[in-house]
């Protein structure tokens, strides 16, 4: 059996005419299938015929076998019988078979080899350029241009022969002696030391050259390059429009692609020109809108480049033959052991290689052409290769040579282009040399074998592009049509369009001629819009816009929408096919008009080996000649095309172009009257016509013809066919059908019909041989014109006795006569077309007037009238001259050189001819006037008349007078400038505000006139406008809702409703509308009525006192003592100097970045950008970095103003940002000492958000550029510089500017720095600024006396007129101001202000408040008094401010208080904790506090209130708190609660209350958008109400606490319900959330302190003596007040040996006084107001209104209940509550450290402090509850009355139960009840003692009132009854059998004894 690699057979003596085919054929008959044929030679038989040698290969090797076994077959050809002989095909002799044709193929094979042993040697002994041994180094530095440097950083790749170093072109070839060390220093790569970074050097192979054809190489390389690399571009910027306006001044772009990089975005432009390129790259800066940026060569394209050159000059070099696989081998290619071995062998030993390898580069020609078929390691040839054979095969296979490249196409990014769209292309290289080619290298070799196998037509070309494989690729292959044809794979050219494929490519029909190609591009790049995206390509055909997307599934997304519309015209787009090439046809062009069809076919015929005929012949134009095959006996006729093209048949050279698919149908013999539409609804119906998709129908020829285009080329195949079978009927008219393969050329001959020449007969032949005319025809090209058209060309007619034969078509002369005359004549014609010169026309000429020849020229009809009149005005001139268009817009003046006028005199002759007319109208106008006016002009254009409108004029130009066209435009622009009013009547006004709101109109303007809406325009915009908005009007849907509520009144009536209201009708496009009870209807957006009288501009002084300038710093300039600098804050536009400095832009537009632009054009008025718009005409439109210019000042009170452009830092480098900001200081300074000011204020120029500089730096810069102006002009002018920063920047330029300048005044603000430390000691240094910290210190004395000559007054003054009170709000040293009483804020009593009034008065003022603080022994004390020295005060008072707001609000309060009791008439104030809280806290702190003492003194001695801060940084937060205060003070009840509960008196409210709300009115479009407003604010109004609940057996007690409540109620704006009985007193809160909250903690806190005034009554009460000798029990406040004070005097006041005492009247803290009686604020009944007595304890006597009135103290209830406090308790101080830390080792807290460990505390824990509570307060309450359940039980041994429990808690809480107590009106729900809970272990409330921030928790150790108790429930919210009895539990549990967890309902029922803190 023989095997597969032995199947191929050689058949020889085929006569030549037999085709594959037939032999295909003769084979099949003896039952053999050949898988692949293929023609090996061709030869000569003895009987002189031609046959050839076919080489087969057998499907299987028993087809071999059959036919070795016949040794010859027999065939019939031409009729004759022929006997052909198969043999086994063999390697060593190529053929087995014993035939005549044996010798002469082993002598052919024989002088092959002979002839490739002798290349071979050639090769050997020849140079050795070939191997690329040398490498090309660029991008190396100055550094490595050395060649000693670079051989030794390349030495450790081998040896190395030479370095050459070309400092010319920067760069180096490194030459190594082995090729395999340059390969390897290539593939590991090479880096370069620059500075601290490293630099990848650019490594490529080269020629060994010297260092001339380097640099040549080089020179060759640049002057090819035409791509650029750009980078640091901005990120705003990086966009195609950005660089596209950047570089499109150098020359034509062809493309830019944009690469995103991690490292930086950088971007690729190729130029249309080399030139371009070089251009950029000649320039040192490219400067942009957005900096500079940084270009370079394409280093790609440089690569590429450079390997063609080398390739082209190594092909040069080398022998014919002796190329092998190592050319163009890839980066990652590395060649084979064998191949090195025989390069290595070749270079050292001068002998013949004896490898495999070298054997096959020169095998025979024979076996050089079977490189298609395998074969074996034997060389036996196998079956056809499915792919590539090698690996280097594989990358050379994709490399073509192409040539034939029209001079349009050649360059190298539009061939690029064109090959990219056939394959992605790895590298293009374009010949220099002038046989112009190209080598395309693709990146997939399928792309490459589709390209060379089809062909490639360039748009446009009239012949496709010759492309074969490179010689590169196949060095030994015969031509490729010999090649191609043995295997069948005939080429088949193609157009651009056939690399698509059909599943991304769409045809739009259906275009309006107006419709631009941009659009429609926008609109298919738009997916939203279109469904499209990313467009490769757009090409226009007959039959609309061929589009070529990136992505198939953006087609798809196209043609899936239903509607595409563009200009509101509707577009149909359909998916466009592949054309198809076809295989029977192609065109001839070139042919004879008239060809002699028999010399024509015998033609054909010996162009085709087999010599067929075509079936069939085709005129498709004047010289073009289809020509059709039976492709079923000829095949593919490719083969016969390429032997046609470019031979000559007749004296005419013949071109061949391929045929594909056509997307036309010619159809003829059509009704004239059948309708277009017709056809095409015809021709779209599958079942009539056979077609569908119809994109274009065209009608010729009177109407019977028609051209039909389809979507799919296989239509219109498919309607010819159908026509075959039978004729088709349209219309009712039977018509005929065709292919339409030359559309354009018909077309074109229509609309150009040749000239018709009349026939003539000669008489006889004689005769017409004599006649033959002496023709001479003349191409005058643009001169054809003038010459024809001058007199002299009449001349000229008249003078010689020819004819003369003007072809305006073809611009030529043609002269028909006697030799001689002809030749004279000609000789005449070329000379004067010789002396024609040719300008451009108009450059003296009027600009409009220019417009109008070049409106003349482009119109056929106007151009003949134009020149005909020009043509007289010339005549009668004796000009010979004529006015052309040229080839571009440009207008050409060509005139005779010798004629006497030049260009100016004929443009004045040309001018004289058009008429100019014009008037004014304004450009609103004639847009307003839109289509009518267009339609006037559109006319005037058809008359020959231009008209031109800009700026406010309209001109009129024409060759006769425009006087009636200027008249019809005048009436037009009438009708629509005359603006008139009309009034629509409508009831509602929400319909007009709605209407107003969102009617779209451009053309009407809309505004309200009362109830009526009212339209204002033109009388041609009312026709149309009214209609529309009575409809809109009507349409509209209303809505209303009811206000009934009082909370949403309140919300409704609120800043933060009627905003809520806004966004609301915003949202939802509607209007609303609040109605008020007396039928007033207010829109919720409506404005504030502002006064129409013009204000005045404000005075310098206003300005100033607008808001005020603060010196922070001044000095004298070290460099010059002469010029003092300041540092200021405040307004920079209100700065009173001679000049101002504003940072502008280059535009110099005020406001447009905000800043001190947009401030000074509020301020200063719109006349300064006036004239800054007037400069900046005269200094070029712009103003350039680093400049400044001078304008006036408006209304500012300055002098004049100084604009200047400060630099970008964000764009630029910052080498250019620092001298652009240096110059910009120095030209300000120049342009005031120029204007002779002496004062200038200066901001920070470029230190803000848009620019990006830094403070510092900035600072630094301005300075350093003042300090050396200064020093080099020491008599100048100026003498102040005033610097003014913000805020933020102060810190950086004040510190600067103290570098450059000696101190002379130092104001901080011109107060107290903004921020006091947090911490202080007096002994410390004060900390400001952090910077400034020592400076200050030492400084203080002189700052203070500063700050105390003037307190800066700002204009913030409020009046509290029910009580007779004013607040001022100052700016300045709070201890110099006068007052009566001045109140200090401290932490601890240290800190600065008390060292600095220390510093100010006397030492011993800080041991007086030290012994003061002993003296009370209290810790917690938070007010101290002092005597006040020298201070402008009588009494000063220190405060311990905590910066916790509740606690420092009571604080402030008892201040008030106590400065009240001294009788003061106006008091000092500082920002309470100013160092530690925002200036808004402050704020909230002092208001609040006044607040609650006016509650107390509703008329108190105190008149004024001084708040005087430390800076400007406060008081806007204070004139907010305070004017929110004076509002609720002016809208507050007309009663306050006094002390004792009663109401003080009445005072009317001035403002009047706000109106009702009746009910809101919804107005919109829809019903659905007023519903979802109205739940919206229902919603609203849910979230923003709400309800506390508070439960306290105190709200039983109603005649305390109802009045309480409803005060309450009033004050706050809350609803209060009281639900009481016997058993529970409970109170719920609704209304607002704020409200509710503040309302709640005022009653919480009330009955806190009546529960606590209660216990009191309990067991003391006070009486006094009245004049009757009465004894009367003071009320409850009154009684718990003096028992307070009474037991402060028992502990304190006995112990007191150097005076009497001063007691607080509220928080009871004991202060040093000079006095011996105290004051108290009682009220001696009820009914009576308290007021403020005096009570001297010592004598128990009360003075009142100058009345002595003995009191005394009793005690109630027996003698057992009375209460003392525990033993083992510290004592309090005076104090109600303490904390006292137990010691680690005492007994004590041993014993409580066991408890809790004993009961479950987890193991391991860490305990940090264990704390004895002590509360008087809470333990008396806790007393009286515990004595009573006690004698309840007393009958009851067995109960337990008091258990101890553990309670854990949170952080928050522990504060809150040491005061207070366990309050359960914050408990929740639980599973017991709402209560208090405690357990019984202390794992278990181990679990509820949440962890802090530091991992701390917290637990108490409680003593509780169990007693009773019932099973607890989850209901359960007061303390269960017994069943039968009226007598209630004590409390509940979780398990009556065994409790562990115990909850109670009365606050009193629990006491806290210890706390733990442990983790």
């Amino acid at each position: 059996m023989t095997s597969q690699d032995e199947n191929v057979v050689i058949i020889t003596g085929i006569p030549f005419n037999l085709s594959l085919a037939r032999l295909k054929l003769v084979l099949y008959s003896y039952d053999v299938t050949p898988l692949s044929m293929r023609v090996e030679r061709e030869q000569n038989d003895d009987d002189s015929t031609s046959s050839k040698s076919v080489i087969a290969c057998m499907s299987s090797a028993s087809d071999v076998l059959i036919l070795l076994k016949r040794g010859a077959l027999n065939c019939t050809v031409a009729g004759k019988e022929r006997s052909i002989k198969v043999g086994l095909f063999t390697e060593e002799s190529g053929v087995k078979e014993k035939n005549d044709n044996e010798k002469t193929l082993e002598e052919s094979s024989k002088a092959d080899s002979e002839s490739d042993s002798e290349q071979e040697k050639n090769s050997q002994e020849g140079n050795h350029s070939e191997l690329l041994r040398c490498v090309h180094c660029l991008r190396l530095t100055d550094e490595y241009m050395n060649g000693t440097k670079l051989k030794a950083t390349f030495s450790r790749f081998g040896q190395i022969d030479q370095v050459l170093v070309s400092m010319e072109r920067k760069f180096a070839v490194v030459k190594f002696q082995n090729d395999n060390d340059a390969y390897n220093a290539l593939k590991t790569g090479v880096t370069i030391d620059v500075g601290k970074n490293t630099r990848i050097l650019s490594l490529s192979l080269t020629l060994d050259l010297p260092l001339k054809d380097y640099n040549n190489i080089e020179k060759t390389v640049r002057s090819q390059q035409s791509s650029i690399f750009c980078t640091r571009i901005p990120t705003h910027s990086f966009n195609y429009d950005a660089i596209n306006k950047t570089f499109i001044d150098f020359g034509p772009i062809i493309r830019i692609e944009l690469h995103q990089s991690q490292r930086q975005p950088y971007a690729l432009v190729d130029f249309k020109n080399p030139q371009s390129a070089r251009k950029v790259m000649s320039c040192s800066d490219i400067f942009t809108p957005f900096g500079t940026v940084v270009v370079d060569w394409n280093n790609r394209e440089t690569n590429d480049i450079r390997k063609m050159i080398l390739n082209e000059r190594r092909q040069k070099v080398k022998p014919s033959g002796a190329v092998t696989n190592r050319n163009y081998r890839g980066k990652n290619d590395r060649p084979s052991t064998s191949n090195n071995q025989h390069r290595t062998g070749r270079r050292n030993n001068r002998s013949k290689p004896t490898s495999r390898a070298s054997s096959t580069a020169s095998e025979p020609p024979m076996q050089a052409n079977m490189q298609g078929l395998r074969r074996d390691n034997r060389g036996r040839p196998m079956s056809p290769p499915p792919g590539n054979s090698s690996e280097d095969q594989s990358h050379i296979r994709k490399q073509i040579y192409c040539r034939n490249i029209p001079e349009a196409f050649y360059n190298r990014n539009i061939l690029m282009t064109h090959f990219a769209r056939c394959g992605q292309v790895e590298k293009l290289y374009l010949s220099t040399s002038e046989s112009k080619f190209a080598i395309v290298t693709f990146c997939e070799q399928s792309v490459a074998e589709t390209v060379v196998k089809r062909g490639l037509s360039l748009p446009g070309a009239e012949k496709p592009l010759v492309i074969r494989w490179s010689n590169n690729a196949y060095t030994k292959q015969s031509s490729p049509s010999k090649s191609a044809s043995a295997y069948g794979n005939d080429r088949e050219p193609f157009h651009l369009q056939s690399v698509h494929n059909s599943d991304r490519t769409i045809i739009v029909s259906r275009l309006s001629a107006k419709m631009r190609t941009e659009k429609l591009q926008n609109y298919f790049l738009n997916n939203r819009r279109s469904g499209g995206g990313k467009i490769l390509s757009m090409q226009e055909l007959p039959a609309g816009i061929f589009i070529v997307f990136e992505d198939p599934s953006v087609q798809k997304s196209v043609l899936q929408r239903e509607k595409h519309e563009v200009d509101r015209k509707e577009l149909k787009v359909f998916s466009k096919t592949e054309p198809k090439q076809l295989e029977d046809r192609f065109i001839i062009m070139g042919i004879a008009e008239n060809p002699d069809m028999t010399i024509l076919e015998m033609f054909l015929e010996n162009c085709d080996k087999y010599q067929n005929t075509p079936n069939s012949y085709e005129k498709i134009g004047r010289s073009q000649l289809l020509v059709i095959y039976d492709f079923r006996t000829c095949g593919n006729v490719e083969r016969i095309r390429i032997q046609v093209d470019g031979k000559t048949l007749e004296s005419q050279k013949l071109l061949t172009r391929p045929i594909f698919q056509t997307d036309c149908l010619k159809v003829v013999d059509l009704k004239e009257e059948t309708s277009n539409n017709f056809i095409e609804l015809f021709f779209s119906n599958v079942q009539r016509s056979g077609g569908k998709d119809v994109t274009f129908v065209d009608r010729q020829v009177a109407g019977s013809q028609a051209f039909v285009f389809f979507a799919d080329c296989n239509v219109v195949d498919r309607i010819v066919a159908r026509s075959l079978l039978g004729k088709l009927e349209v219309d009712g008219q039977k018509v005929q059908v065709s292919h339409c393969y030359n559309y354009l050329q018909i077309v074109s001959q229509l609309n150009n019909p040749p000239p018709y020449v009349p026939p003539t007969q000669p008489s006889s032949p004689s005769q017409a041989t004599k006649e033959i005319p002496n023709l001479m025809t003349i191409n005058l090209g643009q001169n054809f014109r003038i010459i024809t058209t001058s007199k002299l060309f009449e001349e000229l007619k008249t003078k010689f006795k020819v004819k003369f034969l003007v072809l305006e078509s073809e611009r030529s002369v043609t002269l028909e006569g006697d030799e001689n005359e002809v030749e004279l004549g000609a000789d005449l014609i070329v000379t004067l077309s010789s002396e024609i010169v040719s300008v451009v026309f108009g450059a003296t000429m009027n600009e409009l007037k220019r417009d109008f020849v070049r409106f003349c020229l482009e119109h056929p009809s106007r151009a003949e009238n134009f020149r005909e009149k020009c043509q007289a005005a010339f005549n009668a001139n004796l000009i010979i001259a004529s006015v052309e268009q040229g080839h571009t817009k440009e207008v050409l003046l060509l005139f005779h050189s010798s004629g006497g006028a030049g260009a100016q005199q004929i443009e004045t002759v040309v001018s004289g001819l058009i008429y100019l007319r014009r008037f004014s109208c304004e450009m609103k106008h004639v847009k307003q006037a839109g289509k009518k006016w267009s339609e006037v002009v559109f006319g005037l254009f058809q008359q020959g008349i231009l008209v031109i409108s800009k700026q406010g004029t309209t001109n009129l130009l024409s060759l006769s007078d425009p006087t009636s066209a200027q008249e019809k435009l005048r009436k037009c622009l009438k009708e629509f400038t005359t603006v008139k009013k009309e009034i629509v009547r409508t009831s509602e006004l929400e319909r007009v505000l709605f209407t107003i709101k969102y009617f779209n109109s451009s053309t009407c303007k809309l505004q309200r006139c009362g109830s009526d809406l009212q339209i204002e325009g033109t009388q041609h915009d009312l026709e149309f406008a009214k209609p529309a908005v009575l409809k809109f009007v009507e349409n509209l849907k209303i809505q209303t809702m009811n206000v009934k509520e009082a909370h949403l009144q309140k919300i409704l009536q609120s800043s933060v409703g009627v905003d809520f209201l806004k966004k609301s009708q915003n949202k939802h496009k509607i209007v609303i509308l609040k109605c008020t009870t007396d039928g007033k209807k207010i829109p919720v957006d409506q404005k504030k009525k502002v006064s129409t009288k013009k204000k005045a501009p404000p005075t310098p002084s206003q300005q100033k006192a607008e808001k005020p300038h603060l010196v922070v710093y001044e000095g004298k300039l070290k460099t010059n003592k002469n010029v003092s600098v300041k540092v200021i804050e405040g307004n920079i536009v209100t700065f009173p100097c001679d000049a101002i400095v504003n940072t502008s832009n280059e535009d110099i537009k005020l406001g447009q970045s905000g800043g001190i632009s947009a401030r000074i054009l509020k301020n200063g008025g719109s006349s300064i950008q006036d004239e800054m718009n007037k400069l900046l005409r005269t200094i070029g439109g712009v103003l350039f970095q680093g400049d400044a210019v001078v304008t006036g000042s408006g209304n500012l009170p300055c002098k004049k103003l100084i604009h200047t452009c400060g630099p970008s830092w964000k764009t630029q480098p910052t080498a250019n940002s620092t001298k652009y900001l240096k110059s910009c200081v120095v030209m300000c300074l120049k342009r005031a000492e120029k204007s002779t000011f002496t004062s200038i204020a200066i901001p920070l120029i470029s230190c803000d958000a848009v620019s990006g500089g830094d403070a510092t730096v900035c600072s630094q810069l301005i300075m350093d550029t003042i300090s050396e102006y200064f020093a080099e002009t020491q008599a100048s002018t100026l003498n102040q510089v005033n610097l003014v920063p913000t805020l933020k920047t102060m810190e950086q330029l004040t510190d600067t500017v103290r570098k450059f300048t000696n101190q002379t005044v130092f104001s901080c603000y011109g107060s107290i720095p903004p921020k006091l430390p947090r911490e202080t000691t007096p002994t410390s240094t004060w900390s400001i600024f952090g910077m400034f910290a020592e400076r200050l210190q030492t400084q203080w004395t002189t700052w203070t006396s500063e700050l105390q000559r003037s307190v800066r007054h700002i204009p913030s003054k409020f009046e509290i007129g029910a009580h007779k009170l004013s607040v001022e709000i100052l700016v300045g040293d709070i201890t110099g101001q006068k007052c009566d009483v001045m109140i200090t804020s401290t932490k601890n009593f240290e800190g600065a202000i008390i060292n600095a009034i220390a510093q100010k008065v006397d030492i011993s003022f800080k041991k007086e408040l030290s012994d003061s603080l002993l003296r009370m022994r209290n810790p917690n004390v938070k007010i101290a008094t002092t005597d006040a020295y020298s201070l402008p005060c009588k009494h000063l008072l220190h405060l311990n401010i905590a910066a916790k707001i509740n606690e420092d609000v009571v604080t402030v309060k008892e201040a008030l208080l106590r400065a009240n009791f001294f009788g003061a008439k106006s008091i000092a104030i500082p920002a309470f904790g100013g160092s530690r809280l925002t200036g808004k806290q402050c704020a909230e702190l002092t208001a609040e506090s006044i607040k609650n003492f006016l509650e107390v003194i509703s008329q108190p001695s105190i008149g004024k209130i001084y708040v005087v801060l430390f800076n400007t940084s406060f008081v806007d937060d204070y004139k907010s708190a305070f004017a929110n205060f004076t509002i609720a003070a002016s809208s507050a009840s007309t009663s306050s609660m006094s002390v004792d509960g009663g109401q003080t008196s009445s005072s009317t409210n001035n403002k009047p209350s706000p109106e009702t709300i009746e009910k809101l009115i919804f107005c919109g479009r829809e019903s659905a958008h007023n519903h979802l407003a109205i739940q919206e604010l229902v919603v609203y109004k849910t979230n923003l109400v709400t309800s506390k609940r508070i439960e306290n057996d105190l709200l039983m007690n109603l005649g305390e606490t109802e009045k309480l409540l409803k005060l309450v109620e009033v004050h706050h704006d809350v609803e209060i319900q009281l639900n009481v009985n016997k058993y529970v007193g409970q109170a719920v809160i609704t209304g607002l959330r704020a409200d509710v909250d503040a309302a709640y903690e005022v009653v919480f806190s009330t009955l806190h302190q009546l529960d606590k005034e209660l216990t009191n009554m309990k067991f003391v009460q006070w009486k006094y003596c009245d004049i009757c000798g009465n004894d009367v029990a003071f009320p409850l406040k009154s009684n718990y007040l003096l028992e307070t004070n009474f037991q402060i005097y028992q502990d304190i006041g006995e112990k007191n040996q150097n005076g009497e005492m001063f007691l607080n009247s509220t928080s009871l803290k004991v202060e040093k006084k000079s006095v011996e009686t105290i004051e108290l604020l009682l009220a001696l009944k009820d009914n009576q107001l308290a007021a403020l007595q005096t009570v001297d304890f010592s004598n128990m006597i009360l003075k009142s209104s100058g009345i002595t009135l003995p009191i005394f103290r009793e005690l109630v209830g027996s003698p057992r209940d009375a209460i003392s406090l525990p033993r083992d308790w510290d004592d309090m101080n005076g104090s109600d509550v303490k904390q006292v830390p137990l010691q680690p080792l005492s007994v004590e807290y041993t014993q409580t450290l066991s408890m809790f460990n004993a009961c479950g505390l987890p193991g391991g824990s860490t305990i940090y402090k264990i704390s004895r509570l002590q509360n008087s307060t809470l333990y008396k309450q806790f007393h009286v509850q515990r004595s009573k359940v006690e004698r309840k039980l007393r009958g009851s041994p067995n109960i337990k009355v008091i258990r101890r429990l553990f309670h854990g808690t949170s952080e928050d809480s522990v504060n809150s139960i040491l005061t207070n107590g366990f309050d359960r009106s914050h408990a929740g729900n639980g599973a017991y009840g709402r209560g208090v809970y405690f357990a019984t272990k202390s794992s278990y409330s181990h679990d509820y003692a949440i962890p802090a921030a530091n991992g701390h928790r917290y637990m108490f150790l409680v003593d509780v009132v169990t007693g009773e108790y019932w099973q607890g429930r989850r209901d359960t919210t007061a303390i269960p009854i017994k069943a039968g009895s009226n007598e209630a539990y004590d409390c509940v549990v979780d398990i009556m059998a065994a409790p562990n967890i115990f909850v109670v309902f009365k606050d009193s029922s629990a006491y806290a004894l210890y706390l733990l803190e442990y983790s």
